[in-house]
């Protein structure tokens, strides 16, 4: 955690409580890219490599059984009941990162202009942008730790596209002028690490025969969190007073239409009394090593 963070306490401790100044905006954003740098290296090679040392299912001794066919229909479109509490779980990784994974390839589009603006906010958010390919490789490269009834490794293969709900929200982002774009962008930031976070907490109870799996996904959201609790100050920097209270309004409709799109978020347990613990979320609901490893302002 950046070691500037503890002067915001005392204050309104949720992610949309008050910022530094502005004026030293510009510089907290040189310690945010620098911290970028030092995580994932030059060209992204540290990352690379602790993908490979870290996150490489195909080394882990234990794999779980699921029904292939099953995972895939439900991953195209999820209908069926009396699913396993351990093939949802797998089943929100992907569609979760489906959804980001299309997400930032809209937004890229539309913001290619903006990145291509001099400054230290382009700088950054380019790098931002090259975070996201390695979360769709750690959420999907969870389903490597499963095999289907034949004992092959689980592919997932079947036909997602684009919830209504999720093309509302990246159409919004794609027209929004500067002054809401940051705002929403923070609310989704906010809402993200909401569900990352609770499904991070609800994998605890899961696997009790395969530790090792439950380990192996735990450590994969752990390291998505990392990244997008960065993710949430470098968009906290860019907004004043105003952008924060707009996103501290629209992250509950964000967090709901995130149960639209990942169903399998519902049939986990997210329901409205969880969706309400949104009100108090903050960095300290987060779990240490979270909160120990990540660059927060």
């Amino acid at each position: 955690m950046h070691p500037l963070a503890p002067t915001l306490r005392g204050m309104d401790n949720t992610f949309f409580g008050p910022t530094l100044r502005l004026e030293k905006s510009e510089s907290l954003l040189g310690d945010y890219r620098r911290w970028l740098e030092a995580r994932n290296g030059p060209g992204f090679a540290t990352r690379e490599a602790r993908m490979r040392s870290e996150f490489d299912a195909s080394r882990s001794p234990t794999s779980v059984a699921v029904d292939g066919a099953r995972v895939n229909r439900n991953y195209a479109d999820f209908r069926e009941k009396d699913v396993a509490a351990e093939e949802l779980a797998l089943l929100a990784f992907a569609k979760i990162n489906a959804g980001e994974a299309w997400g930032v390839e809209q937004l890229t589009k539309v913001r290619e202009k903006a990145r291509a603006q001099p400054g230290i906010a382009a700088e950054v958010e380019t790098i931002v942008t090259g975070e996201e390919t390695f979360h769709t490789r750690l959420l999907v490269g969870a389903a490597g730790h499963f095999h289907d009834t034949r004992g092959e490794r689980l592919a997932i293969t079947g036909a997602w596209t684009p919830p209504a709900p999720l093309r509302v929200l990246i159409g919004g982002l794609a027209v929004a002028p500067r002054a809401v774009f940051h705002p929403l962008l923070l609310a989704s930031e906010v809402s993200g690490v909401f569900a990352f976070d609770w499904l991070l907490r609800r994998l605890s109870t899961l696997f009790p025969s395969a530790p090792a799996v439950r380990e192996s996904m735990e450590a994969r959201l752990t390291e998505v969190l990392i990244d997008e609790v960065g993710h949430i100050t470098f968009n906290r920097l860019l907004v004043g007073r105003a952008g924060r209270a707009i996103a501290r309004a629209l992250s509950p409709n964000i967090v709901w239409m995130q149960r639209l799109m990942t169903p399998e978020l519902v049939a986990l347990g997210l329901d409205r009394h969880q969706i309400a613990r949104l009100s108090g979320f903050s960095l300290t609901s987060l779990p240490e090593e979270v909160r120990r490893r990540a660059f927060y302002a």
